[in-house]
């Protein structure tokens, strides 16, 4: 049941939640103090998991005395699920988005000295660092977006994506190994793409005067100095000629 339970928090489920849901396969049809009894939900918060597993849509009820609680099939609950968690992503994200303008200004007086970023070499530690950093940059796109690496979309955060960031009549390369839906993805915007064996971990160029280079897990560099970003942009070129 553990390695049950583990999969089901990635679903947006707590430990109870799994737990009751699991209950109610086995069970079939069952009340809230059965599901107590056979999950090990502890009564006082059984009623409150399975109220959130109705809206979640793992659970269905039935009205009577007592209720009753039955199990969505495990697929029809896990797609819903997914579909849940896009939309509320999508409208978390159309809200954030909004908030960028305002917090840009409002934050402005903080600053108290530009930072000049073009000369120095950033390091970037964590992979939601770097795709964070990826995404960002590749919506900076105003020409070219050049991307490289073992399954480099996958590792940019950006397979299935790349339409929100990457700005129309911005050129795209990518240079790899791809799957059939990354190159489906690649050709629709326009893209081109490479395969071939590519010597450094993961590589991102943009319009030519950004970088960003994964060198090991976790680890990258971001720099628009350009010393450093000329040769990779002949490196590039080399890969793709």
């Amino acid at each position: 049941m553990e390695e049950s339970v583990k999969l089901l928090k990635e679903f947006g489920l707590n430990s109870y939640e799994a737990r009751a849901y699991i209950s109610l396969l086995k069970l079939g049809k069952a009340a809230a103090h059965e599901v107590s009894r056979d999950s090990g939900v502890p009564p006082q918060r059984v009623y409150d998991s399975l109220k959130r597993l109705e809206e979640k849509g793992f659970v269905y009820s039935l009205n009577g005395k007592p209720r009753l609680y039955v199990p969505a099939s495990v697929r029809d609950a896990l797609l819903g699920r997914i579909y849940q968690l896009k939309t509320d992503f999508e409208k978390r994200e159309r809200f954030l988005r909004e908030l960028v303008e305002e917090l840009e200004k409002l934050l402005s007086k903080f600053n108290q000295r530009e930072i000049e970023s073009g000369e120095e070499v950033l390091t970037i530690e964590g992979e939601k660092a770097i795709i964070s950093k990826a995404l960002s940059t590749i919506s900076s796109a105003k020409k070219s977006v050049w991307i490289a690496g073992i399954r480099p979309l996958f590792k940019f955060g950006c397979r299935g994506n790349l339409d929100k960031y990457i700005q129309k009549k911005v050129e795209l390369v990518a240079v790899g190994k791809f799957d059939t839906p990354c190159k489906e993805e690649i050709k629709k915007l326009g893209g081109k793409y490479v395969e071939k064996e590519v010597e450094l971990p993961y590589l991102l160029i943009v319009d030519g005067k950004k970088l960003l280079q994964v060198y090991s897990e976790g680890k990258g560099l971001y720099t628009e100095n350009p010393s450093v970003v000329v040769p990779f942009v002949t490196y590039f070129r080399e890969l793709t000629g």
